[in-house]
């Protein structure tokens, strides 16, 4: 379990009293309320409900959607109502596991930040022995984050040094070349460019740490998208992208030819559980128009 964004810690052991269904929909509310009180804020969720073809009484839907689904993952990503893995279990779909099952050595499992967040976390809890690489800055306040991270289950890559995230990086590299299934995200504010995915309405900055990853170790990269659909959480694996090139230009190209129609599906299908694209936290990101709003 997890403390959740800084900003709501002093909050949340009242709100963890509640009804976890409850503190979801009070943080949702929330975040609507927050997103049409800021003007600049509510601007960016109507012009990206406009980006995918809501007029009307349809695109303020959509907008309030995209600002309720902020809300809601905020309550995941806090864990909120998970005490034990059969909480995280709970309406858990896998669909492409066989594509797990086909890897006999390690693997790269490319996610997102796209649709409800902890994905990792599910999966290790449906028992895929999973680990997870992240900036983890909620872990230096939370010591429920020792265990895991002295076991190598986790593997922080700090943001403040170069030099710590290459030190975080070697440890992937040697967990990949042990047979490990190393979970990453693709996109995100740090790290060098590799490319962008244009989406409509705004464009996804994909970074270079898991291409150099993949090219050094020669491991499969499973690209991992997560959705909701009527209450149930689908996890959904996609089969491997192409076989790493030695050229790293080329192998880039391969790799943004392949992930570039998954991910263009996932936002033209989810607009409003695509919150860092329609809102980016990050300046790297552009959404709808220059410039990006803090959360």
């Amino acid at each position: 379990m997890f403390i959740g964004p800084k900003r709501l810690r002093r909050f949340m052991p009242i709100l963890r009293r509640l009804p976890p269904a409850l503190t979801t929909e009070i943080l949702a509310s929330a975040a609507v309320g927050q997103g049409l009180v800021r003007i600049e804020r509510c601007r960016r969720a109507l012009a990206w409900a406009a980006a995918h073809g809501a007029r009307g009484t349809a695109k303020w839907r959509l907008a309030v959607a995209v600002l309720a689904n902020h809300g809601r993952f905020v309550a995941q990503e806090a864990m909120v109502g998970i005490s034990d893995l059969h909480d995280l279990r709970r309406g858990v779909v896998v669909e492409g596991a066989e594509h797990l099952r086909a890897i006999d050595a390690g693997a790269i499992l490319l996610g997102f930040h796209l649709g409800p967040p902890r994905t990792s976390f599910v999966l290790r809890a449906l028992g895929y022995p999973v680990h997870f690489a992240g900036r983890l800055e909620a872990s230096r306040d939370d010591p429920r984050w020792e265990a895991a991270l002295e076991a190598g289950d986790a593997i922080r890559l700090p943001s403040g040094t170069p030099r710590g995230r290459v030190q975080g990086l070697y440890r992937i590299r040697n967990l990949l070349r042990e047979g490990a299934l190393v979970y990453l995200t693709a996109d995100g504010p740090f790290g060098r460019e590799a490319f962008r995915i244009d989406v409509p309405g705004g464009s996804i900055v994909v970074r270079v740490g898991w291409l150099a990853l993949r090219r050094q170790t020669r491991m499969p990269t499973l690209p991992v998208l997560t959705y909701r659909d009527r209450g149930r959480r689908v996890i959904v694996i996609h089969p491997p992208l192409p076989d790493p090139e030695e050229d790293a230009r080329r192998d880039t190209a391969a790799c943004q030819a392949a992930l570039r129609p998954l991910v263009d599906a996932y936002v033209r299908r989810f607009p409003s559980q695509c919150r860092y694209v329609a809102l980016p936290p990050w300046p790297s990101s552009v959404s709808c128009r220059t410039g990006s709003p803090r959360y």
